[in-house]
This record gives structure tokens, sequence and C-alpha cells, in this order.
């Protein structure tokens, strides 16, 4: 589900081309580009843009629609994750567009597209032909003969995924990094403290990554020496399900419970900071209907990393995300390795008649979600059994001047103060709610534009702003 992308009064957006039964859910493969206004919502064009490889529509991890398009107010770019990206003018004009069947080992949520200069960065297979044959399905539910293993003949670093440099006037392939990056990741895009460009990206994850050694890199993308390695970092055992943030001082991750902190300019390992023990822990007692503190407690907040799949955050000296195993919102702090943890409702159920009767669920979400399409389908995986926190490829959290928005998969939204002295109930600004309780369900991050927020749910998009009453 892709996050809408704002240009002036135009918005741009993508989603799956309409299914006629449920089970058409299962194997779709082509995506609806949109351009709306931005005022109205008005539907002023929309493009189709076709896929070879089929996915299931609006999985947790995954579907066609899962990348935002991308504008330079003269183009847009519209990405499908099933075999295409095409490029149109803003009147809706194809000026190209580029097909490939992608490898399918695993499902691909995470790795974002950006524009960089004139180069979209995105991440793909090397060798298209050779990649096209590693197939996880034949079918809905039954398994390639050929499977995901390196095809015969074959040298594994032509069936890697990198992060490709492509051409944003021809769809060419201008470049390519050279160390190989995990479909499991983010990899995002900085300066160093000398000005260069570069982004950082990762390799490593569950289910038999390829990409090897397992670490994290940083790659130049300065004129001249773009797509060069300026210096990789081994971790054996990483799992970079989470955005790879990083500044001109240091770049972050998180590896077997801990928070890793390297130097930005060489890649040295400078603090590795525990965060499931020595905690500070706000938790709430519903059957009192107050919060106790607690100092120096341990803190299972997840498995091999702590954070529900890119819902993650570096802002000043801190960095945020969400729990995987617990509804707790948790941050560390980059210098002194701090760690506190406040827990949050598992979800909310709005009530439709006034903000009084909303009722916040703690400890576990609403046992009867059936979220639903606009043609009224439930197809919302880990939307209708789940809270949106955990093992899920989750919106990932936007700021806002000093606010934190982080929505989850059932549509509740918590705004939280990053510039609160602790981590506490008081650093709670508002949670609210896309939609309905239990027939919500997203998996976009929320866009800031001149006031007003917007929302991409699996039935509408939503425009948000200050009515201006108090």
């Amino acid at each position: 589900m892709s996050n809408v992308t704002v240009w002036g009064d135009r918005l741009f957006v993508t989603a799956h081309v309409p299914i006629k039964t449920l089970e058409e859910k299962e194997a779709v493969t082509d995506i609806l580009g949109f351009c709306l206004d931005a005022n109205t919502g008005e539907i002023l064009w929309q493009v189709t843009l076709p896929g070879t490889a089929f996915i299931s529509l609006a999985g947790g991890f995954t579907d066609g629609t899962v990348f935002a398009p991308i504008t330079d107010g003269e183009y847009v770019w519209f990405f499908n994750r099933c075999g295409s990206m095409a490029c149109y003018d803003l009147n809706g004009n194809q000026v190209w567009l580029r097909e490939w069947t992608p490898r399918f080992k695993h499902n691909n949520r995470q790795a974002e597209p950006c524009l960089v200069g004139d180069a979209i960065l995105y991440v793909e297979v090397a060798n298209k032909e050779a990649g096209a044959q590693m197939r996880k399905w034949a079918a809905p539910g039954v398994q390639s003969k050929t499977g995901t293993a390196v095809p015969d003949g074959v040298e594994e670093r032509e069936v890697w995924t990198y992060i490709h440099g492509i051409d944003k006037r021809t769809g060419e392939v201008l470049w390519r990094e050279n160390v190989g990056t995990s479909i499991h990741t983010t990899p995002v895009v900085g300066r160093l403290a000398d000005g260069r460009l570069a982004v950082a990206h990762a390799r490593g994850g569950p289910h038999g990554v390829i990409e090897r050694p397992y670490g994290i890199s940083l790659t130049n993308l300065s004129p001249g020496e773009v797509g060069q390695t300026l210096w990789s970092t081994e971790f054996p055992r990483y799992d970079p399900s989470f955005a790879c943030h990083w500044n001109e001082r240091y770049v972050f991750g998180f590896n077997q419970g801990h928070h890793v902190v390297l130097e930005a300019t060489t890649g040295s390992l400078l603090r590795d900071q525990p965060l499931y023990d020595d905690a500070t822990v706000w938790k709430y007692l519903p059957e009192k209907e107050d919060w106790i503190r607690e100092e120096h407690v341990a803190v299972k907040a997840g498995k091999g990393h702590p954070n529900t799949n890119q819902a993650n955050l570096a802002v000043g000296d801190w960095h945020w995300f969400l729990s995987h195993n617990l509804p707790y919102l948790g941050r560390v702090h980059v210098e002194t390795g701090v760690v506190e943890y406040l827990e949050l409702p598992a979800q909310l159920m709005p009530s439709a008649e006034s903000r009084a009767q909303d009722v916040n669920l703690w400890g576990k979400g609403n046992p009867g979600n059936r979220p639903l399409n606009a043609s009224g389908f439930a197809v919302g995986d880990k939307g209708h059994n789940g809270i949106g926190w955990g093992h899920i490829s989750a919106a990932s959290p936007t700021r806002v001047g000093r606010y934190l928005f982080l929505p989850v998969v059932t549509g509740t939204v918590y705004v939280i103060d990053t510039e609160a002295e602790a981590l506490s109930p008081d650093a709670i600004v508002a949670i609210n709610d896309l939609g309905p309780g239990g027939e919500t369900w997203s998996l976009a991050s929320l866009t800031f534009s001149a006031g007003r927020l917007y929302a991409h749910t699996m039935r509408e998009i939503l425009c948000i702003e200050v009515s201006g009453k108090e």
C-alpha cells in the first residue's frame, strides 16, 4: 500500500486493479497509478502499470503497490512490485515504461525507491533473466518446481539484489552498487560531514537471504564516484528489517537485541547498546486506570531486532521504534544508551458518536477485526487478528516538527511529542483513527504538506487538516 505523494495541488498514489471475487486476491499483477486533486480528492487521471509476477493483494509484507510514487514537479514515476516502473508527465502522458520479471525469493516491502539527482534508487536483482527463474510460487498455494535456489550455471552474485541507479529520463540503468542489498531493509540517503551524498543499506534477515556477508554498508552517491562502496561492516546475524537511518556523525542499526552506533565515515563500531535490560518503563494498569513507572527492568521488546518492521526513526539524539513483541513505544539515546519504553493502547476503537466514548484496548486488540476494501472484500492480511505490531512491514513513522505520527495496520495512529523530557504518558499528544474500529486497514505512512496530513487506507484516501475551531 503506497504512501500518498504530494506536489502542490496534486496527489499521486497507487492501488491494485479491482478484484471481482475474493479468490482473485491471491494472484494479482497489475496496478493503477492515480493523480488526484489535493483540495477535493477528485481523480484527474489514472494509468495502468502491468505486472508479470503475481502476488497476494494487501499482504502484511507486500503487494504490487507498496512503493510510493516519486515526482519532481515535472514528471511522476509509478512502481509496480510485480515487475514494472513507468514515467508520466503531469497530464498522464507516458514517457517510458520499463518491464521485467522480478526475482521472487522473498516478499519485498521495505526497499522504498527514492530520487537523487537524475537517478531513481531502486533495489532489484542484477541478472533479470536468471532472477526470474527464482520463483517461490508457480500458482497460488502451489510451490514452483524450480524453487528459489540459484539457477544452475549462474554465479550467485548475479542473482543478488542491489541498489540500481535508474535514469529518470529514460528508464535505463546508470549504475549499480557492488556489495548487495537485502530486500528486507530500507536504504536511507543522507550527507556526510564533508557534504558528500551517500546511502546506507544492509544485508541479512530471515528466509535464507543470499546477499552476504550480512551487515551494513555506506555507498557513495557523489558525482564521479556514484555506486562506490565507502565501507562495509559485518554483523554475522544481522536482521536489518528496519530503515537504515544515519546522520553526518553516526549510522544506526539494531542487532540481536542491541542498538549499534557506527562511525559514519569509517563504519567502525562505536557503541553496542543493550535494549532489553536496565530500561525505564511506563506501564498502564487497566484495572486501576492509572500508570506505573518502573526502573532498571528487563523488557523483551523483540527477537533478533526489537522493532516492528520499518517502524523506526532517528530524531536528534534518540532512535525511536515501535516494539516487536509488545505494544510499547521505545527509544534509545544514541550517545548514552539510555533505554525507555512507554506502553500504548494496542488498538483504539473509536466511537461514531463522540470522542468521549472512544475505547482504548490495552494489551490485546479487537478479536473481531474485519477490515474491508471499497468493494466489500476482507483482503487485508494480518489486520484480521493482529494489532499491527511485530512481524509485519508496518508504516514508517512521520515526523512533523516536534511530533511523531505512528500509524499501525488497524488504523490507530499514535502522536508523540519527541521533545518530551521523558518517554512518559505526558509524551502522548493524541491517539486517533483513520476509520471505523475493526474495519480499517493501512500499511501506508502519513504524508504532511501545507498544513494537511494525507493517509491511504484499504478503502480510501484521507485528507486531514485543522478545522480552525478550538
